[in-house]
Protein backbone atom coordinates (compact mmCIF):
# COMPACT_ATOMS: atom_id res chain seq x y z
CA UNK A 1 0.00 0.00 0.00
CA UNK A 2 0.90 3.31 -0.90
CA UNK A 3 1.72 5.93 1.99
CA UNK A 4 -0.20 8.92 2.19
CA UNK A 5 0.61 12.60 1.83
CA UNK A 6 1.06 14.43 4.96
CA UNK A 7 -1.52 16.52 3.22
CA UNK A 8 -3.91 13.57 2.62
CA UNK A 9 -3.12 12.14 6.01
CA UNK A 10 -3.99 15.71 7.38
CA UNK A 11 -7.48 15.45 5.10
CA UNK A 12 -8.31 12.21 6.87
CA UNK A 13 -7.63 13.28 10.57
CA UNK A 14 -10.50 16.19 9.89
CA UNK A 15 -13.22 13.71 8.80
CA UNK A 16 -14.79 12.73 11.59
CA UNK A 17 -15.11 16.44 12.89
CA UNK A 18 -16.54 17.36 9.49
CA UNK A 19 -19.05 14.23 8.51
CA UNK A 20 -22.01 15.97 8.85
CA UNK A 21 -20.91 19.21 8.03
CA UNK A 22 -21.02 21.65 4.67
CA UNK A 23 -18.08 23.44 2.86
CA UNK A 24 -18.79 26.44 4.96
CA UNK A 25 -20.51 28.07 7.08
CA UNK A 26 -22.34 31.35 6.95
CA UNK A 27 -20.40 34.12 8.17
CA UNK A 28 -17.16 32.15 8.53
CA UNK A 29 -13.85 33.58 6.54
CA UNK A 30 -11.70 30.96 5.16
CA UNK A 31 -9.22 31.94 8.01
CA UNK A 32 -11.40 30.91 10.80
CA UNK A 33 -12.57 27.53 9.04
CA UNK A 34 -8.58 27.05 8.78
CA UNK A 35 -7.97 27.87 12.13
CA UNK A 36 -10.78 25.75 13.47
CA UNK A 37 -9.76 22.88 11.38
CA UNK A 38 -6.24 22.56 13.29
CA UNK A 39 -7.46 23.02 16.19
CA UNK A 40 -10.23 20.70 15.79
CA UNK A 41 -8.61 18.10 14.26
CA UNK A 42 -10.12 14.49 16.05
CA UNK A 43 -7.98 11.06 15.97
CA UNK A 44 -8.18 8.97 12.83
CA UNK A 45 -10.31 6.19 14.43
CA UNK A 46 -13.12 9.06 14.36
CA UNK A 47 -13.11 8.17 10.60
CA UNK A 48 -14.04 5.11 11.00
CA UNK A 49 -16.73 5.12 13.04
CA UNK A 50 -18.23 8.02 11.00
CA UNK A 51 -21.82 7.23 13.01
CA UNK A 52 -23.72 9.75 10.18
CA UNK A 53 -23.05 8.20 7.00
CA UNK A 54 -25.87 6.90 5.36
CA UNK A 55 -26.52 4.83 2.17
CA UNK A 56 -29.93 4.64 0.26
CA UNK A 57 -30.98 3.56 -3.31
CA UNK A 58 -31.24 6.57 -5.92
CA UNK A 59 -33.37 7.32 -8.20
CA UNK A 60 -33.34 9.59 -11.20
CA UNK A 61 -29.31 8.74 -11.60
CA UNK A 62 -28.43 9.66 -15.45
CA UNK A 63 -24.96 9.69 -16.80
CA UNK A 64 -25.28 12.00 -19.10
CA UNK A 65 -23.80 12.08 -22.34
CA UNK A 66 -21.18 15.35 -22.08
CA UNK A 67 -17.77 15.77 -22.48
CA UNK A 68 -15.69 17.11 -19.94
CA UNK A 69 -12.08 17.49 -19.61
CA UNK A 70 -9.89 15.84 -17.09
CA UNK A 71 -7.03 16.33 -15.32
CA UNK A 72 -4.79 16.36 -17.98
CA UNK A 73 -6.63 18.76 -19.89
CA UNK A 74 -8.32 15.61 -22.24
CA UNK A 75 -11.67 15.25 -23.14
CA UNK A 76 -14.00 12.67 -21.07
CA UNK A 77 -16.99 11.61 -22.21
CA UNK A 78 -18.68 10.36 -18.93
CA UNK A 79 -20.60 7.47 -20.76
CA UNK A 80 -17.46 6.29 -22.34
CA UNK A 81 -16.25 6.56 -18.23
CA UNK A 82 -19.06 4.10 -17.28
CA UNK A 83 -18.96 1.72 -19.94
CA UNK A 84 -18.59 -1.93 -18.50
CA UNK A 85 -17.54 -0.62 -15.11
CA UNK A 86 -18.78 1.15 -11.75
CA UNK A 87 -18.17 4.72 -10.95
CA UNK A 88 -17.95 5.77 -7.69
CA UNK A 89 -18.35 9.47 -7.82
CA UNK A 90 -17.87 12.77 -5.67
CA UNK A 91 -18.43 16.38 -5.83
CA UNK A 92 -15.36 18.47 -4.99
CA UNK A 93 -13.55 22.12 -5.21
CA UNK A 94 -9.92 23.27 -4.87
CA UNK A 95 -10.09 26.23 -2.66
CA UNK A 96 -12.73 24.44 -0.21
CA UNK A 97 -11.82 24.25 3.08
CA UNK A 98 -13.40 21.72 4.82
CA UNK A 99 -14.95 18.49 3.86
CA UNK A 100 -13.54 18.27 -0.04
CA UNK A 101 -10.00 17.39 0.99
CA UNK A 102 -10.94 14.76 3.37
CA UNK A 103 -13.54 13.61 0.83
CA UNK A 104 -10.71 13.13 -1.58
CA UNK A 105 -8.35 11.71 0.92
CA UNK A 106 -10.79 8.91 1.47
CA UNK A 107 -10.78 8.43 -2.13
CA UNK A 108 -7.23 8.19 -2.03
CA UNK A 109 -7.71 5.33 0.33
CA UNK A 110 -10.52 3.74 -1.92
CA UNK A 111 -7.88 2.92 -4.51
CA UNK A 112 -6.19 0.64 -1.73
CA UNK A 113 -9.29 -0.91 -0.74
CA UNK A 114 -10.14 -1.70 -4.20
CA UNK A 115 -6.46 -3.23 -5.44
CA UNK A 116 -7.09 -4.57 -9.12
CA UNK A 117 -10.56 -3.85 -9.49
CA UNK A 118 -9.69 -0.28 -9.99
CA UNK A 119 -9.56 0.49 -13.72
CA UNK A 120 -10.46 -2.78 -14.59
CA UNK A 121 -13.58 -2.91 -13.03
CA UNK A 122 -14.17 0.84 -10.95
CA UNK A 123 -13.36 4.06 -11.56
CA UNK A 124 -13.45 6.86 -9.32
CA UNK A 125 -14.51 10.42 -10.87
CA UNK A 126 -14.56 13.64 -9.06
CA UNK A 127 -16.13 16.39 -10.54
CA UNK A 128 -15.15 20.02 -10.08
CA UNK A 129 -18.02 21.93 -8.32
CA UNK A 130 -15.87 25.30 -9.17
CA UNK A 131 -14.90 24.57 -13.17
CA UNK A 132 -14.45 28.04 -13.45
CA UNK A 133 -11.33 28.04 -10.91
CA UNK A 134 -10.75 24.71 -11.08
CA UNK A 135 -8.55 24.31 -14.43
CA UNK A 136 -6.99 21.29 -15.28
CA UNK A 137 -3.80 22.28 -14.55
CA UNK A 138 -5.27 23.35 -10.62
CA UNK A 139 -6.84 19.97 -10.67
CA UNK A 140 -3.78 18.01 -11.45
CA UNK A 141 -1.80 19.34 -8.81
CA UNK A 142 -5.03 18.96 -6.36
CA UNK A 143 -5.00 14.86 -7.57
CA UNK A 144 -1.32 14.77 -6.61
CA UNK A 145 -1.48 15.80 -3.13
CA UNK A 146 -3.63 13.07 -2.58
CA UNK A 147 -1.47 9.68 -4.75
CA UNK A 148 -4.39 9.33 -7.63
CA UNK A 149 -3.81 6.39 -9.24
CA UNK A 150 -4.95 5.37 -13.03
CA UNK A 151 -8.79 4.62 -12.35
CA UNK A 152 -9.17 7.54 -10.73
CA UNK A 153 -10.24 10.81 -12.79
CA UNK A 154 -10.82 14.85 -12.09
CA UNK A 155 -13.08 16.25 -14.04
CA UNK A 156 -14.06 20.39 -15.33
CA UNK A 157 -14.95 22.34 -17.66
CA UNK A 158 -17.30 24.40 -19.38
CA UNK A 159 -19.29 25.88 -16.47
CA UNK A 160 -22.65 25.21 -18.25
CA UNK A 161 -21.52 21.47 -19.52
CA UNK A 162 -20.17 21.20 -15.42
CA UNK A 163 -23.65 22.10 -14.58
CA UNK A 164 -25.42 19.48 -16.77
CA UNK A 165 -23.55 16.82 -15.53
CA UNK A 166 -24.23 18.32 -12.11
CA UNK A 167 -27.80 18.36 -12.14
CA UNK A 168 -28.07 14.53 -14.10
CA UNK A 169 -25.83 13.46 -11.03
CA UNK A 170 -27.77 14.77 -8.28
CA UNK A 171 -24.93 16.59 -7.56
CA UNK A 172 -25.64 20.48 -7.96
CA UNK A 173 -24.74 22.50 -5.15
CA UNK A 174 -26.45 26.60 -5.98
CA UNK A 175 -23.96 27.35 -3.39
CA UNK A 176 -20.72 25.75 -3.38
CA UNK A 177 -19.46 26.42 -0.10
CA UNK A 178 -22.38 25.40 1.33
CA UNK A 179 -22.45 21.49 -0.45
CA UNK A 180 -22.80 18.59 1.84
CA UNK A 181 -20.96 15.15 1.47
CA UNK A 182 -21.94 12.77 -1.12
CA UNK A 183 -20.75 9.64 -3.06
CA UNK A 184 -22.54 8.09 -5.97
CA UNK A 185 -22.10 4.53 -6.65
CA UNK A 186 -23.48 2.61 -9.70
CA UNK A 187 -23.60 1.10 -12.94
CA UNK A 188 -25.43 3.43 -15.88
CA UNK A 189 -25.91 0.40 -17.84
CA UNK A 190 -28.15 -1.00 -15.31
CA UNK A 191 -29.15 2.14 -14.05
CA UNK A 192 -28.86 0.73 -10.76
CA UNK A 193 -27.15 3.53 -8.13
CA UNK A 194 -26.63 3.56 -4.47
CA UNK A 195 -26.32 7.70 -2.74
CA UNK A 196 -23.88 7.38 0.28
CA UNK A 197 -24.53 10.79 2.51
CA UNK A 198 -21.94 11.67 5.05
CA UNK A 199 -17.85 11.19 5.13
CA UNK A 200 -18.01 7.27 4.41
CA UNK A 201 -14.55 5.97 5.53
CA UNK A 202 -12.61 4.17 2.87
CA UNK A 203 -14.06 0.74 3.79
CA UNK A 204 -17.41 1.42 4.05
CA UNK A 205 -17.25 2.70 0.44
CA UNK A 206 -15.47 -0.42 -0.68
CA UNK A 207 -18.24 -2.60 0.50
CA UNK A 208 -20.95 -0.51 -1.59
CA UNK A 209 -18.66 -0.85 -4.55
CA UNK A 210 -19.28 -4.88 -3.89
CA UNK A 211 -22.32 -4.79 -4.23
CA UNK A 212 -21.89 -4.05 -7.94
CA UNK A 213 -19.32 -5.98 -8.62
CA UNK A 214 -20.61 -9.79 -10.22
CA UNK A 215 -16.82 -10.90 -10.07
CA UNK A 216 -16.65 -10.99 -6.30
CA UNK A 217 -15.40 -8.54 -3.74
CA UNK A 218 -13.12 -5.80 -5.13
CA UNK A 219 -9.48 -7.07 -3.37
CA UNK A 220 -9.02 -5.20 0.08
CA UNK A 221 -4.65 -4.50 0.06
CA UNK A 222 -5.54 -2.74 2.68
CA UNK A 223 -6.41 -3.66 6.42
CA UNK A 224 -6.34 -0.64 8.27
CA UNK A 225 -8.63 1.58 6.27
Amino acid sequence: MRSLSLHASKALLLAGALAVASCGRRGETAGEERAGEASAAPPLPAVDGAAAVRSAPAQGVVVPDEELVDQDGAPVRLRELSKDRVLVINFIFTTCTTICSPMTAIFGRLQDELGDALERDVRLVSISLDPAMDTPERLKDYAERFGRRRGWVFLTGSRERVNRVLGALGGRAPIKERHTPISLIGREAEGRWTRVDGIAPPRRLAEEVRAFLPRGPAAGSADDG
